[in-house]
């Protein structure tokens, strides 16, 4: 027998429980396209998700598209991780490259494209079994009836969950600030529902804000991005804003370079408790993160993700030999499931 088919009797409810929902599942929004929150990149990840004044690298484009404007080179990131095994897996990738053009005429500029991808395999879809289940014609599977799963092993229909973003980002300089935007399009599909939808995100950022700090500041799905499914039901992303802080500290003497970056993610959804921070319908999570570079080729991070206790702590690592990059990052058990996130990323300029 096929091991994904061998499951405890508890994790049979457990999932029989979830799938039956998935139709119905489009009228909680509050979550809607929540695999794309994490963005992309180890380094953004090592360093707490505080990205929004980095904004250095190929994942702005996510972070703050108006980093693209300041980017000087050609550049290709690749980044995946994975959870519960090989169960999730979460892939994102990203080119970036300056232009000798731009739409308002003012300055620099630069352009990139994105993917996010998110897959979940092997989830078992029951609800044709439902009929058979009922053994008392109730119109309701109890928990009792619901051990019959043992019995239909065979029968259970193992499909998967795919939820793609695809991300076209510009950016130029205006004055003293960089501007930029990125149209996203996304597309989710489990079993046979599906979605479409279509957003946008807009960024600034301002380099030397005073002295070495810099303020970035994201309008994330400003337009209020809408999923449409296929059941005729109707997600919504609702806008959110990031600002952050980053602070860029060169120590010659020891040839190293310190940067320290915060941001404050904000929404306006109603989550309550399910954020760091609320007030009424409005909260926010903190992220915090800090990288010490090393000649500017070995590179150590520290932060902290949406809380302050061990398992909001992340960390990684980075390493570059021109023109590649490699970085590492771990974030704890941020969701209490004994589950830690690992990701890796290679980045390389032309």
């Amino acid at each position: 027998m096929h091991s994904k088919r061998v499951l405890p009797v508890v994790g049979f409810c457990m999932l029989m429980s979830l799938v039956s929902l998935l139709p119905q599942s489009a009228l909680a929004t509050k979550y809607a396209g929540a695999f794309m929150e994490t963005g992309g990149g180890a380094r953004a990840l090592a360093m707490g998700g505080a990205f929004t004044a980095v904004a250095d690298d190929p994942s702005t484009t996510f972070w703050n598209p108006a980093g693209l404007a300041s980017m000087d080179q050609t550049e290709l990131l690749l980044m995946h991780s994975e959870r519960f095994g090989d169960l999730i897996d979460r892939d994102f990738a990203a080119y970036t490259q300056p232009v000798s053009w731009s739409i308002l005429g003012e300055g620099q500029a630069g352009i990139g494209i994105s993917v996010i991808r998110l897959g979940v395999d092997d989830i078992p879809f029951t609800d044709h079994l439902l009929e058979q289940l009922d053994t008392n014609r109730d119109g309701e599977v109890s928990d009792t009836e619901a051990l019959g799963l043992l019995d239909l092993q065979d029968e259970i229909r193992y499909k998967s969950d795919q939820e793609f973003a695809l991300m076209f980002s510009y950016a130029e300089q205006v004055g003293s600030w960089q501007l930029g935007t990125s149209l996203k399009m996304i597309r989710q599909s489990i079993g046979q529902y599906s979605s479409l939808g279509i957003g946008a995100d807009i960024g600034l950022l301002r380099p030397h804000l005073w002295k070495n700090l810099d303020l970035g500041i994201k309008l994330q799905d400003i337009t209020t991005t809408y999923l449409s499914w296929s059941t005729g039901q109707t997600e919504i992303i609702t806008p959110a804003v990031v600002p952050g802080l980053a602070w860029r500290q060169p120590l010659p003497a020891w040839n190293m370079d310190l940067l320290l970056a915060g941001s404050l993610e904000s929404r306006f959804d109603n989550r309550r408790t399910a954020d760091q921070y609320n007030v009424g319908s409005i909260s926010g999570n903190v992220h915090t993160g800090m990288e010490l570079a090393f000649a500017k080729k070995v590179f150590l991070r520290v932060g902290f993700n949406s809380g302050w206790a061990s398992e909001n702590l992340t960390a990684g690592a980075g390493f570059r030999v021109a023109p590649l990059t490699i970085d590492y990052a771990y974030a704890g058990d941020s969701l209490d499931i004994d589950e830690v996130t690992h990701r890796i990323s290679v980045s390389v300029t032309f």
